[in-house]
């Protein structure tokens, strides 16, 4: 772009783009001898006087009409080339981008994929683990209480025995403890109807308040202090039912004292029985425990083992996942930006390949440039003047010719349309008096006659015999020379008593110019009229002359009747045996 700009620097290089522009047209139209068959047709010479339109001709130069023509060339062909690099750089860039998506999306699902498979398969190894551990706990379970109803079962007699002398001198001290048991149960008893008290108490100022509220929420009037009287309602309502639930509790709290008081009275009598099972399993609990917290240790020690393995496990496979995630990143980014510079690379060598195509083209410019300067320098000014000065004279020569065809066709093209259009004229005057004549003309109209015939004719039917009157033609008979190589048309209509008459018919065939577009004084197609030498066209029918009378015979049987054919003519048909028939007379 800042080679083409540089080359039609107006300030620097005019000379030289005014000069490689006319060797452009030598090459493409030939060399300097046949300029003179070169001619350029120049805007300002065509000086024409209209007849209906105004000169409107510019005053444009020669070599002002080739710089700008082929200055439009140039800057045509530069916003082409425009356009193209401008799509082609957007399809590039979304081509470009769609493919870093499309890439990149296949890379993030690869990703996930693969994550997934990790996670589900960490799940399983943890849940293979943990379904170990337990199993072997069960199973130590299991042996410790196999164990435990060993040493149970084992001199259980003596057990039993050593626990009552045992039992029997500490008698005194079961003593001690039940009346300490006693004195807490009437302590709790007292407090229980302490509570009972107070409880009441907390009703009855409950009662007043709410009774006090209701007194002044009945006389109150404003919503806001009724509002607050309904807060206040189910504030009260929910006491209420937190006092019933008190009252249930309490009730339920003596309930269970008097179980108490029943089953201390039945722990008296057991508690022999429980003191000898308590040393006894005092003694057993001590080993048990000591063997449990054994055991608890070995499995804290085993347990911290594989949780640690398992931990150092999850941190290896963590770090693997993250190493293999930033490589796979670092690899994506690497082929991104590979794949950009690529196409960058690609970018600038289309780039400098042009701009080297287009200093080639400039350098092969110049030289036959320079060629052709000096072929031209060994001419001298005189013989290029002289040379000019022939053309010119030869141009203007060819121009005077051309300008006096023109004015003798459009003479011509004037008179024709001239005759044509007074042929015309008369063709419509014509015209336009057979229509007044035809609108002028009384119509006459014809008499019918209704007639009955039978099959064999029984007799001679008698018919009255119409009066005659002279008639007058439909269409005026305008003379007109017949021609030279047609006849006109004939009617011969033979009467009953066998005589004929022969009438010619004379009209004039025009043809008029139809109304609307195209029938304009200068328009191309004009209506032609018809001269007295020429036919008249096979596609044209005659018009009939008008239908004459005709007087039956008593010997003719057959009765005459005119019909009016399709195409609007009367016609003189017979016609024999038809009953009954309608004759135009």
């Amino acid at each position: 772009m800042a080679v083409v700009a540089s080359r039609f620097d107006p300030g620097l290089e005019f000379s030289r783009s005014e000069a490689e522009l006319q060797d452009h047209v030598l090459d493409v139209y030939g060399t300097r001898e046949h300029e003179v068959d070169l001619f350029r047709p120049n805007i300002a010479d065509q000086h024409k006087v209209g007849f209906f339109t105004l000169d409107r001709c510019s005053q444009t130069e020669v070599t002002e009409v080739v710089d700008l023509k082929e200055m439009t060339e140039v800057l045509q062909i530069l916003l082409q080339d425009v356009t193209n690099l401008r799509r082609d750089i957007n399809l590039t860039k979304h081509v470009m981008q769609a493919d870093y998506e499309s890439k990149l999306q296949e890379k993030s699902l690869e990703l996930y994929v693969r994550i997934n498979e990790k996670v589900k398969e960490l799940e399983r190894i943890h849940e293979d683990r943990v379904t170990t551990v337990r199993r072997a706990f069960r199973q130590q379970l299991s042996d410790a209480i196999a164990r435990v109803a060993v040493l149970y079962n084992k001199n259980l007699d003596a057990k039993i025995k050593r626990e009552r002398r045992k039992q029997e001198e500490g008698q005194g001290k079961h003593d001690e403890k039940y009346k300490e048991m006693q004195a807490t149960i009437q302590r709790n008893e007292t407090v229980i109807q302490m509570l009972k008290m107070q409880l009441a108490q907390f009703q009855q100022r409950r009662n007043s308040e709410v009774e006090s509220v209701e007194e002044l929420s009945v006389k109150s009037k404003s919503p806001s202090v009724n509002e607050e009287f309904e807060a206040l309602k189910e504030e009260c309502d929910g006491l209420h039912r937190r006092v019933d639930r008190l009252e249930e509790a309490l009730d339920i709290k003596e309930n269970e004292n008097l179980n108490l008081s029943e089953q201390i009275n039945q722990l008296t009598a057991n508690l022999e029985k429980e003191k000898i099972m308590i040393d006894q399993l005092k003694h057993e609990a001590e080993e048990t425990k000591k063997l449990a917290e054994k055991e608890k240790q070995s499995s804290k020690n085993q347990m911290a083992l594989e949780a640690e393995a398992l931990n150092s496990d999850l941190a290896k496979q963590k770090q693997e996942m993250q190493r293999i995630m930033e490589e796979q990143i670092r690899r994506a980014k690497e082929e991104a930006e590979n794949a950009r510079n690529e196409e960058a690379k690609s970018l600038k060598e289309a780039e400098s390949s042009k701009l080297k195509l287009l200093m080639e083209q400039k350098k092969l410019l110049e030289q036959e440039l320079m060629q052709e300067r000096k072929k031209n320098s060994t001419k001298s000014q005189e013989e290029v003047d002289a040379e000019k000065y022939k053309k010119v004279e030869q141009k203007l020569r060819d121009e005077i010719l051309r300008l006096k065809k023109e004015i003798e066709r459009i003479h011509r093209t004037w008179e024709k349309k001239f005759a044509i259009l007074q042929q015309s004229l008369h063709a419509l005057k014509d015209e336009s008096y057979i229509r007044q004549t035809l609108q002028r003309q009384a119509a006459a109209l014809h008499h019918a006659a209704v007639s009955y015939a039978v099959d064999t004719p029984v007799g001679i039917v008698p018919q009255k015999q119409q009066p005659s009157y002279p008639r007058k033609p439909v269409i005026p008979d305008i003379p007109k020379k017949p021609p030279a190589n047609n006849t006109p048309a004939m009617n011969v209509n033979t009467s009953a008593g066998g005589m004929g008459m022969v009438d010619k018919d004379y009209i004039s065939y025009t043809v008029s110019a139809p109304s609307g577009r195209g029938t304009a004084m200068l328009s191309v197609d004009e209506n032609q009229v018809m001269s007295d030498g020429e036919q008249i066209p096979e596609d044209v029918d005659h018009i009939p002359l008008p239908p004459t009378r005709r007087r039956n015979s008593p010997e003719d049987t057959q009765t005459d009747k005119h019909t009016k054919g399709e195409d609007g003519l009367y016609s003189s048909q017979s016609q024999a045996g038809l009953a009954p028939s309608v004759a135009g007379q």
